[in-house]
């Protein structure tokens, strides 16, 4: 009996091998089609953060060019069932995970010759703190990639991050770049700016702060701070270009938008779209302190209405690209001018009284072809 036993180990040891090979060979997928998302481009992507505002443009960028996709997520799948019809039947799968378990992203790799990380986050929450999230998530996710036998790992910064940095956001996006170096070397790592586009973080967010808060917006530093900031849409295209392309592989990229703004025009811009009267108060940057400070306090309250500090912090800190670094026409990519598409994003924040005036509506929007 017991050489039986020994002869069944055996046998399940060798199984279990030969099912690990067969996974990764499962990952060398060969293209085939025309292109477009009933073909197969070959790429078999894990897209952690594919919930996010970036992520369902990602997905939705591989899905069209037929990728396969796996989709991990936290809480309830109604939450992210929208993600399955971005790619053709069977294409885009979602498997639950957790960003500080292991084992669970180590199954959400299994099959896949890509993997990408969008999660990043600004600020503490009650589960996660900015280093759990940036730092030992992003290790967690580059290590199993690399032990899975993924050919490519794509880690999404943030522009200016740096391991010294005053700001606990960037500091914490510097450290965990360096966490991805050493457990996957051969990463691409993209530093986009601040991105726009419907619902964002930037664009939509000032003219929220705008439309609700009470008197003159301030403007830190006296409103001379400088912006690139890059459409969404140019970053998930950036992200579909690297996991076809083999000259990324080990590279960093500062992705910046082709336009150079100063706060101070882009506010004043936002209020002249939205058809209401300027008002800002430039905040000089002896001040600027005082101001974050007081957004430290209002941060304690978890209003999410008000910003918190990191947030308020951005507004007075410059784009600044890191020296000869690689950007985003290096990926052959031509950014999208903030004004084509901004009107989109921020008639919504007209008051009716302009809802159907149509002729300027239109010159408008010719204006800014």
């Amino acid at each position: 009996k017991s050489h039986i036993f020994n002869m069944a180990a055996t046998l399940s040891k060798h199984v279990g091998t030969l099912m690990h090979q067969n996974v990764r060979a499962v990952s060398t997928i060969m293209p085939k089609g025309k292109g477009g998302r009933s073909s197969v481009s070959g790429v078999s992507a894990t897209v952690f953060g594919s919930t996010g505002y970036l992520g369902k443009y990602t997905v939705q960028r591989l899905g069209r060019e037929g990728a396969q996709i796996m989709c991990p997520f936290r809480g309830c799948e109604l939450n992210s069932r929208h993600l399955r019809v971005m790619g053709d039947i069977g294409q885009v799968n979602l498997l639950e995970f957790a960003l500080l378990d292991p084992a669970t992203i180590a199954t959400s790799v299994t099959y896949s010759n890509t993997v990408v990380n969008l999660i990043g986050s600004t600020s503490d929450t009650r589960h996660f703190t900015v280093n759990d999230v940036n730092v030992e998530g992003a290790r967690n996710i580059a290590r199993a990639a690399k032990q899975a036998g993924a050919s490519k790992f794509i880690h999404i910064s943030t522009l200016g991050a740096d391991p010294t940095s005053e700001s606990e956001y960037l500091k914490s996006k510097g450290l965990g770049e360096i966490a991805v170096r050493e457990e996957f070397p051969e990463a691409t790592i993209l530093r986009p700016a601040n991105m726009f586009g419907p619902t964002d973080r930037f664009v939509s967010r000032l003219a929220d702060l705008i439309t609700f808060m009470p008197g003159p917006f301030p403007l830190l530093n006296n409103g001379e701070t400088r912006k690139s900031p890059i459409y969404v849409a140019d970053v998930a295209h950036a992200v579909s270009v690297c996991t076809k392309s083999r000259d990324v592989i080990g590279q960093t990229y500062d992705l910046t938008g082709p336009t150079e703004y100063t706060m101070k025009q882009l506010v004043k811009y936002i209020f002249n779209t939205i058809r209401k009267p300027e008002s800002m108060i430039e905040v000089p940057e002896i001040a600027t302190p005082v101001i974050l400070f007081g957004a430290q306090m209002v941060g304690m309250s978890r209003l999410r209405k008000l910003p918190n500090m990191e947030e308020i912090a951005q507004y007075g800190r410059d784009d600044v690209l890191s020296k000869d670094a690689l950007q985003l026409q290096d990926l052959g990519i031509d950014g999208t001018r903030l004004e084509e598409v901004v009107l989109n994003i921020l008639r919504m924040y007209r008051s009716h009284a302009f809802h159907d005036d149509i002729d300027a509506v239109m010159s408008e929007s010719a204006a800014n072809k």
